[in-house]
């Protein structure tokens, strides 16, 4: 199974997950105030996915897998702060707007499901799912160290990628169904 991967491709995923896991906090960098909704939606992935479509390059869909994929990790995160105030809330930078607690929360469960949804909708093999999901686990790990909660979060990560896992990949699916029926 090791010699079929494509190893470059995962190194993209690599590297765009990264890029992903870290973009939101870029407001800072931007100037922007934080949780600006610039960085803290799917906007970037939309582009680069029109960029995808108009010239689809074989590995650029490496890069939107990895990159969705921790954009919604990230809002997952974002969707537990220790207070819903202040730097907490989504901010708009076009009329100063901040929005409420609610409109945030809704915003981030958003931004999470399309992200992961895109993520999975790009992957072209199970073995990029798997590959993703190993790394995904493993930045949880990580973060439990900075994070203010990491279980939820992993929780609904876990669910909604197992859900929409078994929605792209028939495999999957029997896979699971075989799990079942053995215990």
């Amino acid at each position: 199974m090791i010699y079929k991967l494509n190893l470059l491709g995962f190194l993209l995923i690599v590297v765009a997950f990264f890029l992903g896991i870290k973009l939101p906090d870029w407001d800072f960098k931007l100037r922007l105030r934080h949780r600006s909704i610039l960085t803290h939606s799917p906007f970037v992935t939309i582009i680069l996915i029109t960029l995808y479509e108009i010239d689809s390059g074989y590995f650029f869909k490496y890069f939107i897998v990895g990159f969705s994929s921790a954009i919604g990790i990230h809002m997952l995160f974002d969707l537990f702060p220790r207070k819903w105030h202040g730097g907490a809330l989504l901010k708009i930078p076009f009329n100063g707007l901040t929005c409420s607690k609610e409109t945030t929360k809704l915003f981030f469960v958003a931004t999470s499901l399309i992200s992961i949804f895109l993520a999975i909708f790009y992957m072209t093999d199970i073995k990029e799912y798997f590959f993703v999901l190993f790394f995904s686990v493993l930045i949880f790990i990580k973060k439990r160290k900075y994070e203010n909660a990491t279980i939820k979060p992993a929780i609904i990560f876990a669910l909604l990628y197992l859900i929409l896992g078994i929605l792209k990949f028939e495999i999957l699916f029997k896979l699971l169904k075989q799990i079942y029926i053995l215990s």
